[in-house]
């Protein structure tokens, strides 16, 4: 199975290709300066040329604060590069593994979301992530989509690494605490992916 990993410098793209090594896959990892995501014909020539069977997408525009003052951009990662490898899918007959978010919700409930509640982003990240979720469904290729939340691992930049560092630094610490998340391991992400990917549960 040829396997195609983008955003692979990310928590979650790191995590997905570590995997991929474990079980003794030949990784097809790229991040913008393998493949440009946001070039249509550079995304269609990759997955051709790689004879690429699944595209797990792990690349995104997650500075949700910064998406506020830059939104075109936001789409052009969030929206139209998923929009781009949805397209690449569905001409070759890949499936499209889409890791998406759950800032697609207002974040108003009081209990889990599920798969079929009313999505209303608040703001540009989740706005451009709804949008790519959207695109994907419209491509008409093979698809699952995965909605996570609060990404933490080894790697980069997440809230529990700065929280520890904080507290190497400091005797006391002020958080806001207006704020109900669920904390998910990249490499727990990374395992759910393959054993879906394994399952060929997939929609389309």
């Amino acid at each position: 199975m040829r396997i195609l990993v983008t955003g692979v410098k990310g928590q979650l793209g790191h995590d997905v290709v570590n995997e991929m090594v474990k079980r003794g896959l030949e990784p097809v990892g790229v991040d913008l300066e393998e493949m440009d995501i946001t070039d249509a014909g550079a995304v269609l020539q990759t997955v051709k040329e790689q004879r690429i069977d699944v595209i797990v997408n792990c690349a995104a525009y997650t500075n949700v604060e910064r998406a506020e003052e830059d939104e075109p951009t936001a789409d052009l990662l969030n929206h139209k590069a998923a929009a781009y490898l949805a397209a690449a899918a569905k001409e070759t007959g890949a499936t499209l593994i889409h890791v998406s978010t759950d800032y697609v919700f207002d974040g108003t409930g009081h209990r889990p979301y599920t798969e079929d509640m009313a999505t209303s982003p608040l703001g540009a990240y989740g706005r451009t992530k709804l949008a790519g979720e959207e695109a994907v469904k419209a491509s008409g290729c093979r698809y699952l989509i995965l909605r996570t939340a609060w990404l933490y691992s080894e790697y980069g930049n997440n809230f529990l690494k700065t929280m520890l560092r904080l507290t190497s630094e400091r005797e006391t610490l002020r958080v806001v605490f207006d704020q109900v998340g669920t904390p998910t391991y990249a490499g727990d992400l990374a395992l759910a992916i393959f054993s879906l990917i394994e399952a060929g549960r997939y929609t389309g």
